[in-house]
């Protein structure tokens, strides 16, 4: 829907937010018509590229403490038990 407002503006509606906005700050952007702040930036095939490098990346975030990959095996531990742990 275009809109005509007071001023030498022509509105439209954004057609990815729904919001009214002048058409000279509008272009096209993969078939729609929307307002130059919601165009989408990146070029197709862009986002699977800077996925892959992060995926690349040497980060230990997601690798767990060593004490839950290589437990401790509780009989080794019966040699060092403290003497407030009971009877065995």
């Amino acid at each position: 829907m275009i809109w005509r407002g007071y001023c030498e503006y022509t509105y439209a509606t954004c057609m990815r937010t729904g919001r009214k906005w002048p058409i000279e700050d509008m272009s096209w952007d993969n078939g729609l018509l929307v307002c130059n702040d919601e165009k989408d930036s990146a070029i197709n095939g862009s986002f699977e590229y800077r996925m892959a490098n992060e995926c690349m990346k040497d980060r230990q975030e997601l690798v767990p403490d060593p004490k839950l990959i290589y437990p401790v095996d509780p009989f080794s531990q019966l040699d060092t038990l403290p003497a407030s742990s009971g009877v065995y």
